[in-house]
C-alpha cells in the first residue's frame, strides 16, 4: 500500500502548492491525485493475495471506476446494521464522493476550485485509509471489495 500512502501525500502537497494563491491546476490534481489514492489503496489490497505475483499488476487494471463505486452494498438488517457494516457504508459514500470530486477535477474545467474544496476531499481521502485500515481483514469488507472489482453476490 505504499504507492497509495505516496499518492495521498502527493495529494497533500499539491493541496499546499501556490500557499494563498495556488494555481487551479495544483488543486484540481490535488483532488484528482486523493481519490486515486484510495483507489490504488483498495486495489492493492484486491489484489496483493493473488498467487501469481507477475499478474498483479495485469489483475490491478481490470478494476473499472464507476464499477467500483457502483457496487451494491446490502446490510443484514436495514434497521440494525452492525458496526462493521455501518463503516462499509461510510467508506463507500464517502470513496463515492470522492469518485465524483475527481471526475469534477479531471473534466470541469468551468469549476473554480477552492482550498477549502481540496480539504474536504482530503479528509474524505483521509477517512477512507483509515475505515479501510480498520475493516480490511473483516470478511464482509472483502466481500464488498470482490464486489467492487465485478464479482456478483451469491
Amino acid at each position: 500500500m505504499a504507492y497509495a500512502d505516496d499518492l495521498f501525500r502527493d495529494a497533500q502537497h499539491l493541496a499546499k502548492r501556490g500557499g494563498k494563491h495556488p494555481k487551479q491546476s495544483s488543486l484540481q490534481r490535488a483532488v484528482s491525485t486523493a481519490y486515486y489514492a484510495a483507489f490504488h489503496l483498495l486495489v492493492a489490497d484486491f489484489v496483493a493475495n493473488w498467487r501469481i505475483p507477475e499478474q498483479r499488476a495485469r489483475l490491478g487494471r481490470m478494476f473499472e471506476h464507476r464499477r467500483m463505486s457502483g457496487a451494491v452494498f446490502e446490510t443484514g438488517d436495514k434497521h440494525n446494521p452492525t458496526p462493521i457494516e455501518v463503516e462499509i457504508k461510510s467508506l463507500i459514500a464517502k470513496f463515492t464522493q470522492l469518485q465524483k470530486d475527481r471526475y469534477e477535477a479531471d473534466y470541469n474545467v468551468a469549476k473554480i476550485w477552492f482550498h477549502t474544496d481540496v480539504v474536504r476531499a482530503l479528509d474524505l481521502a483521509d477517512e477512507v485509509f483509515k475505515i479501510w485500515r480498520r475493516v480490511r481483514k473483516e470478511k464482509l469488507a472483502q466481500h464488498h471489495l470482490m464486489s467492487m472489482f465485478g464479482a456478483r453476490q451469491n
